[in-house]
């Protein structure tokens, strides 16, 4: 899948020219070691790494950073600090384990304060659900736009899961995976929260049981390629380009075959009506 680019900005006179100028600097700094994390964590780049006001007397205060973020294949992206801290979280959660996944851990990894951390999750439950729906959003948003970018017709949901999910190695990313392995192990602790993920999914296969297939061929397809996706997240197997390929062909024509079965045999199919 080809990558898609956004930008975030970063605004802000963090210290004032009154301000000392090892204060203005540690700040300055600390700033920057928040994007650069952001940006690594994204799989992006700083295309302008500051704006400097260079007349001031006494040093120079940025006041603007723009930074392209890559978005992934079903994940979101976004400049918000609610945003970064599920990041932290998921990071914390994949590295050390959901036991651990304390506010002190994820603070931490964010660089923020305990109590900017509780301003947008008042506990552990909150923070695991916001991860979950985060992913099941990503999710939402790459299925429904691989369902509109696919031609009408028999099989468009299929059709639209192998372009979105089978055409580019390069979209399945170690953050994607890291995401997804954080959400499952979260949910393995707290079943519960499983929610905004099954509303997903509840969706999608409201898709493919409309897709004009015959009954079944459109789940058993998509439960092939969410097979792989497990595997993958869970390092069960590596995923190649040319393993995509291979596979993307063999459900293309079981997918070709079942359309051209129901031709011949006057299967009844439906068309797809938006959920």
């Amino acid at each position: 899948m080809a990558d898609h680019w956004e930008t975030a900005d970063f605004e802000g006179s963090f210290c004032g020219p009154e301000a000392p100028r090892t204060q203005r600097q540690a700040r300055i700094d600390a700033v920057l070691s928040r994007l650069a994390r952001l940006v690594r964590r994204r799989g992006g780049m700083i295309c302008m790494t500051g704006k400097i006001e260079s007349d001031r007397p006494d040093g120079l205060t940025p006041t603007v950073w723009t930074v392209w973020l890559r978005r992934g294949m079903g994940k979101l992206t976004s400049s918000s600090l609610r945003d970064q801290l599920l990041d932290a979280a998921e990071t914390v959660a994949a590295r050390e384990g959901v036991s651990r996944l304390t506010f002190d851990a994820v603070a931490a990894e964010a660089g923020v304060s305990k109590g900017g951390l509780l301003h947008y999750f008042t506990n552990k439950d909150q923070l695991i659900e916001g991860m979950v729906r985060r992913a099941a959003d990503g999710w939402r948003l790459h299925f429904t736009s691989a369902y509109e970018n696919a031609s009408p017709g028999p099989g468009r949901m299929v059709r639209g899961l192998l372009q979105g999910c089978f055409t580019d190695a390069q979209s399945w990313t170690e953050e994607l995976r890291r995401s997804y392995s954080s959400v499952f192990a979260a949910l393995a602790q707290n079943p519960g929260l499983v929610a905004p993920m099954q509303e997903a999914y509840q969706e999608l296969y409201g898709y493919l049981q409309a897709d004009g297939l015959p009954d079944g061929v459109a789940e058993t397809l998509a439960t092939a390629i969410d097979g792989l996706w497990l595997y993958w997240v869970l390092r069960l197997r590596p995923v190649s380009q040319e393993d995509l390929d291979r596979m993307r062909g063999v459900l293309e024509r079981a997918l070709a075959q079942s359309i051209e079965s129901s031709k011949k045999t006057g299967s009844e199919t439906t068309t797809h009506q938006e959920p």
